[in-house]
């Protein structure tokens, strides 16, 4: 990972290697504050909850919940099943027996599969990882690891 980001600022400042180490400096600041502006205004630009990368996931597992059967087992604990398949998902806990929901903090497709059912938004059970007001960190971040 730091052979990542070092690679990323030498070669975001190719050109500025040359230049006395006060300049060169002054360059880099200016490459983070340009960065740091671009990515927040990307991140206000954004009018869902969660961030694009967090929208994405959450898309994937609403394709996945097409076929999945969801049956009530108490008020928060369901069972869901497809074919020969079963998994119990913990609406109170955040856990599904797949191990997505607790491990990514996101709803899996089997809990947004509860979610539909139950008329749930699954946006209150993501992370803060994903929502729009922590993405401006994670592309800042990201531009060090590209």
């Amino acid at each position: 990972m730091t052979s990542n980001i070092s690679e990323s600022l030498n070669a975001a400042n190719l050109a500025a290697r040359e230049l006395p180490i006060t300049t060169l400096l002054e360059c880099l600041r200016a490459l983070v504050q340009q960065w740091t502006h671009t990515n927040r205004t990307k991140a206000h630009n954004t009018f869902t909850k969660l961030s694009p990368t967090g929208e994405d996931i959450l898309l994937k597992n609403y394709t996945y919940l097409l076929n999945l059967e969801v049956k009530a087992t108490t008020n928060y604990l369901f069972e869901v099943t497809r074919m020969k398949e079963s998994w119990e998902v913990d609406l109170e806990k955040r856990t599904c027996t797949c191990n997505r929901f607790q491990i990514d903090e996101m709803p899996c497709g089997q809990a947004v599969a509860v979610m539909r059912e139950m008329n749930m938004d699954p946006n209150t059970y993501c992370s803060d990882y994903y929502t729009k007001k922590k993405i401006g960190w994670q592309l800042i971040l990201g531009q060090f690891t590209q």
